[in-house]
């Protein structure tokens, strides 16, 4: 059965800026849409303080806060033809730049020196699983395995691995603001946040 275009996992960025240079093939979808499901961990931590009393055989736990949860992406991207090829040195380029900021005077006249990796949107199976979800790439890695024969295009002269695995941890952003003026626990439970980008 196919997976609806909406359905498929995508992380994109508001500012065309970041699809230039050789991540220009991403700019129809402003960012990556995976070729292949990546496998993705949610992992939602909650923060607990332990006490204890006095001759009690049981620990307590006093609550004190649900930190963001963390996605752990490992996406698959294989290369056979030149569009795959240009598709993933996109994605490769695009990783680098969203994990960098505009720095000092290096920019010149540019009013965005000093401006912080951009917040992207990470979407994947449908309205409610990950809608829309505002993330940094906490970090990122990419494994070039010497047992997998390379390929090189004709028409960047680059080469890669005929089949590469990135992994990314994105780091769940919401701002103080939304929080506070958003997010209810009740409107949550409902399934009403969901597209909020709230997970």
């Amino acid at each position: 059965m196919t997976v609806p275009a909406q359905n498929r996992a995508t992380l994109t960025t508001g500012s065309p800026n970041y699809c230039s240079g050789p991540a220009a093939i991403l700019i129809a979808h402003r960012g990556i849409m995976f070729p292949n499901q990546p496998e993705i961990t949610y992992n939602q931590t909650v923060t607990y303080s332990q006490y204890n009393l006095v001759h009690t055989n049981y620990t307590f736990n006093a609550y004190g806060g649900t930190p963001s949860p963390l996605l752990q992406l490992t996406a698959q991207f294989s290369q056979t033809t030149e569009e795959e090829h240009e598709y993933l040195l996109g994605v490769i380029h695009f990783l680098r730049s969203v994990t960098k900021m505009y720095y000092g005077k290096n920019e010149g006249a540019n009013p965005r020196a000093g401006t912080p990796p951009p917040v992207l949107r990470f979407s994947a199976f449908g309205s409610i699983i990950f809608n829309n979800v505002p993330v940094v790439v906490g970090s990122f890695s990419m494994m070039f395995d010497n047992n997998v024969d390379l390929k090189t295009s004709s028409k960047t002269g680059q080469s890669l691995p005929t089949i590469q695995t990135i992994t990314m941890d994105l780091l769940v952003q919401q701002t103080p603001k939304k929080q506070k003026e958003a997010f209810t626990l009740a409107g949550f439970i409902s399934g009403g946040l969901y597209g909020g980008g709230f997970i």
